[in-house]
């Protein structure tokens, strides 16, 4: 019984040894544009990098008053500290989603529903509210899906969500099961691992994934006026802007900052980061001053892709899902399939115009002839009226009876013509244009 213990014993010190190992992944300055930069969007339109706590406000002609410098030293950076997976989410992912993972939707997505899908048990009994029977064999396919696009969204990023390169394998482990704690996931609090880094590594943890979301890593220093018109100073200036104790002062609890024409001391737009602890700001400052943030390069962006590579190929076994069949391109027999409904709808709209004209140019001719018929009988019964007065009051010969004559003959050839279009009515268009046809051959 004593072995067993003294076993038990040494295999959860091994296993604590190895978690709580140090970190050998490469530390490397910060590069490039700041994230809202790359989206092209401004800091009043984003809820990104943001606590929505600000410093203290100024009262009436108070001024900003120097802090004494405080010293950081070089040697603090071999220093190690074991960091928590609730550290690690801390620094790298509380300042766009909070506390508790919800994130500011629609532009931060919560982190709690994709992680709650990364569970089997949690997929039957959401199957199961819902009157669907699944499988466990089916809830274990879905949850691995669901790990292995939360692993690509933490390595690769999204479309507002930067890549989180510079994380290493156990780091996002760690994380990947503080996540599941917060979700709420059953043996998710058993689950929880740790790393041991040094505070340098720390400190790039924190400016890389919150600092850098709003700063960029070099630039010129921006003057009064233009910290006033909206310009956020570089990572690289702030060094130099501020000493140990007013860059801690300034994340932590607020400080002012002089902006304006003519120059005055204000609260300024950045938020205060009070969950942070000293020892975590100071890890920043000590990054920032051992690494200087560079502007991106050619050898960066490649540097970068091929970590974005390495890490997506360092994905744990149990996290791994079948790569999915991927659509083929459309191909001749697709584009046809689109092509014959185009045309066949083209084809109907052309002859439901012409139908439509046709139509029209019809009833008008009808319209006419309508007309013609009108007046021609108008005609005959005006005929008949002078025939019958001509009976009863004969008239020599002379000059006006050969008139009523004319007139007689007249009327004769327009009830002739008046009998000529009625056929001529009557018949089918196609025939009168046979008719036609024939006549002028």
């Amino acid at each position: 019984m004593m072995k067993r213990l003294v076993l038990t014993w040494a295999l959860s010190l091994s296993a604590l040894g190895q978690s709580a190992r140090p970190e050998s992944f490469p530390i490397t300055p910060a590069e490039g544009e700041s994230w809202l930069n790359h989206l092209h969007r401004s800091f009043q339109e984003t809820s990104m990098g943001k606590s929505y706590h600000l410093g203290p406000l100024l009262a009436r002609g108070e001024k900003e008053s120097p802090d004494p410098p405080q010293q950081w030293s070089r040697q603090s950076a071999s220093q190690m500290v074991i960091l928590h997976g609730s550290d690690l989410y801390r620094l790298n992912c509380w300042g766009c989603h909070g506390e508790f993972g919800l994130g500011v939707p629609p532009e931060i997505n919560s982190v709690i529903n994709p992680t709650r899908a990364t569970s089997t048990q949690l997929v039957m009994e959401r199957m199961k509210n819902r009157g669907m029977d699944m499988s466990r064999a089916d809830a274990a396919q879905l949850a691995n899906q669901a790990k292995a696009a939360l692993l690509q969204r933490l390595h690769k990023g999204g479309t507002d969500m930067p890549a989180f390169s510079h994380l290493s394998e156990p780091e996002i482990r760690a994380i990947v099961n503080y996540l599941r704690q917060l979700a709420e996931i059953p043996g998710a609090e058993k689950q929880q691992a740790m790393v041991k880094e040094s505070r340098v590594r720390a400190g790039e943890h924190l400016v890389k994934s919150t600092c850098h979301i709003c700063h960029s890593a070099a630039g010129p220093n921006p003057d009064a006026q233009q910290l006033f018109d909206g310009v956020i100073p570089p990572l690289n200036t702030l060094t130099t802007r501020t000493n140990l104790l007013q860059f801690e002062q300034k994340i932590r609890r607020g400080a002012p900052i002089v902006m304006g024409t003519p120059p005055s001391a204000s609260r300024g737009r950045m938020p205060v980061f009070d969950y942070l602890s000293e020892e975590e700001v100071a890890d920043a400052y000590l990054y920032l001053k051992l690494y200087p943030p560079e502007p991106a390069s050619v050898d960066v962006a490649v540097a970068t892709v091929k970590r974005n590579q390495a890490a997506s190929e360092i994905m744990p076994l149990e996290f791994r899902v079948e790569p999915t069949n991927v659509a083929p391109l459309v191909n001749a027999r697709d584009t046809t399939t689109i092509i014959f409904p185009v045309a066949a709808e083209i084809f109907t709209a052309l002859l439901l115009i012409g139908g439509l004209s046709f139509t029209f140019l019809e009833i008008r001719r009808l319209t006419v002839l309508s007309e013609r018929r009108k007046i021609l009988v108008t005609s005959q019964e005006r005929a008949a009226v002078l025939a019958s007065q001509s009976e009863k009051q004969p008239v020599p010969h002379s000059a006006s009876s050969d008139k009523v004559a004319s007139e007689t003959a007249e009327m004769d050839h327009a009830q002739a013509l008046q009998h000529e279009d009625y056929r001529t009515f009557e018949s089918s268009w196609l025939s009168r244009w046979l008719k036609e046809v024939d006549e002028a051959a």
